[in-house]
């Protein structure tokens, strides 16, 4: 048998190289080649294959060098290297700026600079642009200073566009956690229903009675943002909104081991993915394909109510029903909520306020024309006209800001 020689270049030679030589013994062999024929035939097909593979390893050497050093440039061209490696991180960032600051994001989010930001909690909900620039903000707090620079899109998309694909994974990991124990959850409020319907995202969840009546009140004929499902025994207590049995288990489910304290996003979070579980909608994104709900407007219009006015009495209370029945024995990142004030006037004119926008001609079937956030809709000026003392940022109650 032919023996392997060194050559200078140091790749492997397997003997003469005269493929023309070669050819003649790689043809098919004829049926009645004698057996030095075939041997020979043999030695030859072994010479060229031990080229061939030599030759293959030295051209995949040489494209790898080529993809590294053309990736090398690209990253350095495109990024610093203190910015070099952002893939490994931002996973663990877009998952907790979920569970922390917002449920969805754009590339029109991200710029090139924070933008300032208003002392008034309001002023974030009064159009699309405000409320884009509320989330900058937040991009800029949550995502380390030393790739600031990676969140202006029109520079660097790659970051936006990875982001925003790990936020929807984040999502989705967070509805399925959820909906796996959704049965359990109403079995345990005293609601009977199959698991197979709310199990799995599939299932035609669009004519069950139990899940209906969770939905809507008797006189509604569809859905409303503010349904039974919000509070405690499906009954109209508005001082009470957000803290039924039901949005509590699903927010302690759905935040487990991310924050330690009740937020207005986070409680805004819990109270859409609550209605949404029990609809007919198969995937949780930003409206509705199948009921035509604007769930970004839900979860806004529940996150405004409880930002607007921090002090009520009855937004004190929410909050601290959360931290107590959710958050009990956890470690808090920040100072506890203060005892609700006994004002039974304040009390009667926030309950007041919260029926208008609650009860109110609220459609959360608008349409969605051009495809960008529609901020409240019709409710959009909605006011709680009750004294407020000190009103807070955008970020919501002091005591309850997340540490950044």
């Amino acid at each position: 048998m032919p023996q392997r020689e060194t050559v200078d270049s140091g790749e492997e030679s397997f003997g003469d190289d005269n493929r023309d030589k070669e050819e003649e013994f790689l043809r098919p062999m004829d049926i009645n080649a004698t057996k030095d024929e075939l041997i020979k035939a043999l030695e030859h097909c072994q010479l060229a294959l031990g080229r061939v593979l030599a030759e293959n390893r030295g051209l995949r050497q040489s494209n790898s060098e080529l993809q590294a050093t053309s990736t090398s440039k690209r990253r350095r061209r495109e990024k610093g290297d203190n910015q070099l490696g952002y893939e490994q991180h931002i996973g663990p960032l877009a998952r907790r700026f979920l569970f922390t600051n917002e449920t969805w994001v754009r590339t029109s989010d991200f710029r090139k600079d924070r933008p300032e930001l208003f002392s008034n909690a309001e002023d974030r909900f009064a159009n699309n642009n405000m409320y884009s620039r509320a989330v900058t903000a937040a991009l800029f707090d949550s995502i380390p200073e030393k790739y600031h620079s990676l969140l202006d899109y029109t520079e660097y998309r790659h970051f936006a566009k990875d982001f925003i694909a790990e936020l929807g994974n984040a999502r989705s990991s967070m509805i399925n956690s959820v909906r796996g124990v959704i049965a359990s959850i109403l079995s345990s409020a005293g609601h009977s229903v199959n698991n197979k319907i709310l199990g799995s995202a599939n299932a035609d969840r669009s004519k069950d009675k139990v899940l209906l009546g969770l939905l809507r009140f008797p006189e509604d004929s569809k859905s409303k943002p503010f349904a039974p499902i919000l509070f405690p025994q499906g009954k109209k207590r508005l001082e009470y909104i957000f803290t039924s049995q039901i949005v509590l288990e699903i927010h302690r489910v759905m935040v487990h081991g991310h924050i330690s304290e009740a937020t207005d996003h986070s409680i805004a979070l819990a109270g859409t993915l609550a209605r949404f579980l029990l609809s007919a909608d198969k995937l949780w994104a930003s409206k509705g394909a199948i009921t035509e709900i604007n769930w970004e407007d839900n979860y806004r219009t529940y996150r405004k109510l409880l930002t607007s006015n921090p002090d009520a009495p009855s937004i004190k209370n929410i909050f601290r029903t959360f931290n107590k029945h959710v958050f009990a024995g956890v470690p808090k990142t920040a100072g506890n909520t203060n005892e609700v004030d006994e004002d039974d006037d304040v009390e009667d004119e926030i309950n007041a306020a919260m029926h208008r926008l609650a009860f109110g001609d609220f459609d959360d079937n608008r349409d969605e024309s051009d495809g960008n956030r529609e901020v409240l809709g019709d409710n959009s000026n909605v006011h709680i006209d009750v004294p407020v003392r000190d009103r807070q940022s955008i970020a919501g109650p002091s005591h309850l800001r997340q540490t950044q």
